[in-house]
């Protein structure tokens, strides 16, 4: 190797000794460079983009109780009226009419409902409607799809519940303790009791609790709706509910 070449690699090497020493100085000293000031944007935009987000969900979700409680305060209104009538359970087809408006205007959603013509035969004759629970949207949204003389069977604690438990008692909806033999033979003599004398249909979701699965999957089901079913007859129509398990859920 030349001697001039050698004199070059040796200055390559010194300089570079330079740089990475003073870059190391730099660093000591509190001196940053640009791909930091990069990386602390970038998580400034991440933090900003998360805490949106969450303030538009509990927007989204202030508003939609906002709207339960409307729609409940319209079917209490409207109860006194339709008990006169003796249509205590019109009540829900109100209140679930008034909040299927309500969430389509002030919150954006809409329902596509596809066959609904096998439900007419449920305003006929009284029948046993099961379907599946995804959402909280689906007790007090869905009501309005079913026959006008219909009643929910619902949870315990959501009879409790202020505006919403006082407009389901209205509506004449039915409650059941889950586990507690008591309750479930009480429901079972008035659901008896709704079927054969009221001639009024019931609605059941026999997967027993809420099941938001993004893949659809089902719970077992609980024997009640069927074996009701069997004691008086009465058809089942079943209706599957989809795409709501991101709602409210």
């Amino acid at each position: 190797m030349s001697r001039c070449r050698e004199a070059e690699l040796q200055s390559i090497g010194q300089q570079t000794y330079y740089y990475n020493q003073n870059q190391d100085q730099n660093q000591n000293q509190g001196h940053t460079y640009p791909h930091a000031h990069t990386a602390s944007r970038f998580m400034g935009l991440e933090l900003l983009y998360r805490a949106l987000c969450w303030a538009a969900f509990y927007t989204q979700l202030a508003l939609f109780l906002q709207c339960i409680l409307l729609a409940s305060a319209v079917g209490m209104l409207a109860s006194p009226l339709l008990r006169m009538v003796r249509r205590t359970a019109s009540t829900n087809w109100v209140g679930a009419r008034v909040m299927r408006v309500l969430t389509e205007h002030v919150l954006g959603i809409t329902v596509d409902v596809d066959g609904a013509e096998n439900l007419l035969r449920a305003s006929e004759t009284p029948c046993i409607i099961v379907a599946n629970h995804q959402s909280l949207l689906d007790t007090v949204w869905l009501a309005w799809v079913f026959p006008r003389s219909a009643v929910i069977v619902a949870n315990m604690f959501v009879r409790r519940l202020p505006m919403l438990g006082w407009f389901m008692r209205l509506g004449g909806n039915l409650f059941v303790r889950q586990g507690d033999k008591q309750s479930v033979r009480a429901l079972f003599e008035t659901s008896l009791r709704y079927l054969e004398h009221e001639r009024t249909s019931i609605v059941m979701f026999p997967e027993g609790r809420r099941n938001p699965s993004e893949a659809g999957a089902l719970l077992d089901f609980k024997k009640g709706a069927f074996y009701l079913a069997y004691c008086t007859h009465a058809p089942i129509i079943p209706v599957a509910v989809q795409c709501t398990h991101a709602l409210y859920s």
